[in-house]
């Protein structure tokens, strides 16, 4: 096997100051000092920030501008020379063009914390024409589904496992499991990190019979914590009850549990088929595997927080800045991107009935269809 060769560098190969710099950027400060500029993000930002950044250190040093520049400030690096050859670099690479934006918006966001005050206004610039030519690498909109569709799917696959499978085993445990999660993100759209995390006893508590999920500012990702309780529907009580007395209890390899002991289960919600806590990534391709099986095609936990947000925004217009703290947005033109994604397609579905009706007037007139779609309307009706 061919190794791959690296693009990017590790911050203990960035140049002395730039380490100083990122250092004191994403660290709390000690006593009387301010804190750094990039102190409050996530840890996840943090990395993908650091990546990015370290993407372009291994481009100044292939194009021979370090170690030369090592000493100057990494804005002073910032020239219509580098930039370009950097670019070339990425689209050599064959990224997808908001890939290339994504890179480019990373070392923005590395100088900006690094350097407060500087002038990186060749780069922002770059990144602003980028963005109005950048494509989507897939059509989001074809891919939304409702939730309701969604939860329905998962709903009567674990009721039909719960009726045909008294003892399940570890594969067939894992797919219920796999079910539960999607049934739960559809209508609890948390961030992948959040809901592979939960915790009972911890995140999950019982509250007067009902479950209620509290996460804390610390672990979300725009710092604000967040307070909900579960859906309290029969059904919804009756497939995730089976799946904490049952299920659950089969991955961990221990006897299933009674109902009234509910209360004091406690650890990850989420178990492997190693009986230990389901990894970040782990989820994220089991969402994707289920939703691919009980749908038709792979809903990642990012794609249904579209759908959640396209469903808040459609069926109910005035609740769009509660959209908005729902799916934890730092900003209304995020929410408003969701309410777009959510119009196109209430016209393609506006479009399409209206179609088909001027389809069924031609027809009980007897009139021959000039339509160029001669097939029967459904098989390219828009979903």
């Amino acid at each position: 096997m061919t190794k791959k060769q690296p693009t990017s560098r590790t911050i203990d190969h960035w140049p002395a100051l730039d380490q100083c710099l990122w250092k004191a950027a994403t660290e709390k400060a000690t006593f009387l000092e301010p804190d750094g500029n990039a102190s409050h993000w996530a840890d996840a930002t943090k990395l993908q920030v650091k990546k990015g950044y370290g993407k372009w250190i291994f481009h100044l040093e292939q194009e021979k501008i370090l170690p030369r520049t090592s000493n100057r400030s990494p804005s002073d690096r910032l020239n219509e020379k580098s930039l370009r050859t950097y670019l070339k670099r990425l689209e050599e690479q064959d990224l997808a063009s908001q890939t290339i934006v994504s890179r480019l918006t990373d070392l923005s966001e590395a100088i900006r914390v690094m350097e407060p005050g500087s002038d990186i206004s060749l780069l922002k610039s770059l990144i602003g024409n980028l963005q109005k030519r950048a494509t989507p690498s897939r059509k989001k909109h074809a891919r939304i589904q409702a939730p309701e569709k969604i939860w329905h799917a998962c709903l009567t696959f674990m009721e039909q496992s719960i009726e045909e499978i008294s003892s399940p085993n570890i594969n067939q445990s894992s797919r219920y499991r796999d079910a539960m999660a999607l049934g739960l993100l559809c209508q609890r759209p948390l961030r992948r990190r959040n809901i592979s995390g939960l915790i009972l006893g911890k995140h999950l508590k019982m509250d007067q019979g009902h479950w209620r999920c509290h996460i804390t500012g610390t672990e979300t990702k725009d710092r604000t914590p967040l307070s909900f309780y579960l859906p309290q529907t029969e059904p919804f009580g009756r497939v995730f009850n089976h799946y904490l007395t049952v299920i659950r209890q089969r991955l961990l390899r221990t006897p299933a549990s009674r109902i009234e002991m509910l209360s004091a289960l406690e650890g990850p919600l989420w178990i492997s088929t190693r009986g230990k806590l389901v990894s970040d990534h782990a989820f994220y391709y089991s969402i994707n595997r289920i939703s691919e099986e009980l749908l038709g095609a792979p809903l990642n936990p990012h794609l249904l927080r579209d759908c959640a947000a396209s469903a808040l925004s459609s069926d109910a217009p005035k609740y769009i800045l509660a959209a908005g703290r729902i799916l934890g947005h730092s900003t209304l033109n995020t929410t408003l991107s969701h309410y777009e994604q959510s119009s196109m397609i209430a016209a393609g579905e506006h479009l399409a009935a209206t179609l088909e009706n001027l389809q069924e007037q031609a027809l009980k007139r007897g009139t021959p269809s000039t339509n160029p779609f001669d097939l029967p309307f459904q098989t390219y009706r828009v979903t």
